[in-house]
């Protein structure tokens, strides 16, 4: 991949793992109850879920699929988020937090430590 381009593609990169473990930080300690209860911190972090789908465009869907990252799947979720706020379930937001996000940060560190990740597509 041209140097160029790997660097913004390790910029995307940070800025998504960034997001990921702001995440991880504000919902530490939360349970659904607590998620419900606080406004502030709900509306934190379905910012910083919208801004890991931004970040992720920034890298070719070929080198996201290299180290396993769901693009599809997180847009998706931005979807839900951005389109459809009271739709949202809370226990799929924390779900999500406990259960993805940890998997998320683990396959974008992977991208981050690669020489060279492939681009195709």
């Amino acid at each position: 991949m041209h140097s160029e381009k790997k660097g913004r593609v390790a910029l995307a990169a940070l800025e998504a793992q960034e997001n990921v473990r702001l995440i991880m930080e504000w919902a530490q300690g939360l349970d659904l109850s607590a998620l419900k209860s606080d406004r502030k911190t709900r509306y934190a972090i379905e910012r910083a879920f919208m801004a890991i789908d931004a970040a992720l465009r920034d890298i070719p869907t070929g080198v996201l699929a290299q180290f396993g990252i769901p693009v599809r799947m997180i847009a998706g979720f931005r979807n839900i988020l951005a389109h459809t706020y009271d739709d949202v379930l809370d226990d799929r937001v924390i779900l999500t937090i406990r259960r993805d996000l940890p998997e998320l940060d683990a396959a974008l560190t992977r991208l981050l430590d690669a020489d060279s990740p492939e681009e195709s597509a």
